[in-house]
């Protein structure tokens, strides 16, 4: 089976889009960059913070930029987001797994919503304790492979009391 690891990220208008090997189908891998062009950050700018040099980017991934990962805290007096991303997925194959990196610094939420988008019409939520992980690519959806994945969200609706630091770094799609 051939394996193949696309990447996606850029600076600006710049992408960068590393290739191994394309197969086309089976064993593939793609890691969606914060920041880049698959990503889309909404809310107030002023609430968006970023911490440079540090993520999947920022310390391993000498070949893929931005070179940060960003962060806001929890909004925990709401019923809905005030920040929240999307990373929109190009996918590698009919079944696939979604994990998202999660970085040593400034994730100490206890309850970041992660949704995956999947075949056309369905969703599935998973509330990751990121306060546990370092520097660590964690499964989303319970870890199930899921039929064409279109694209994952995250937002800072976590339903905690205090104030929480929420990070939005890479994700990767698996098949």
């Amino acid at each position: 089976m051939t394996k193949a690891l696309r990447l996606f990220a850029c600076s600006g208008a710049f992408m960068t889009v590393l290739m191994l090997a394309w197969p086309g189908t089976a064993g593939a891998t793609e890691i969606y960059a914060n920041g880049g062009r698959y990503f889309s950050a909404y809310g107030p700018g002023q609430y968006w913070h970023y911490d440079w040099g540090e993520g999947y980017c920022g310390k391993y991934g000498a070949w893929c930029s931005p070179r940060h990962f960003q962060w806001t805290y929890n909004n925990p007096y709401g019923n809905y987001p005030v920040n929240h991303a999307r990373w929109s997925i190009q996918p590698v194959g009919y079944y696939s797994q979604a994990y998202a990196f999660i970085p040593r610094r400034n994730a100490t939420t206890r309850n970041a919503p992660y949704t995956v988008s999947y075949g056309y019409v369905s969703t599935n939520t998973s509330y990751v304790d990121q306060y546990v992980y370092y520097d660590q690519w964690v499964p989303l959806a319970w870890g199930q492979r899921l039929y064409r994945i279109s694209s994952v969200a995250l937002n800072d609706l976590t339903f905690e009391s205090g104030w929480r630091r929420i990070a939005f770094d890479e994700i990767k799609i698996e098949n």
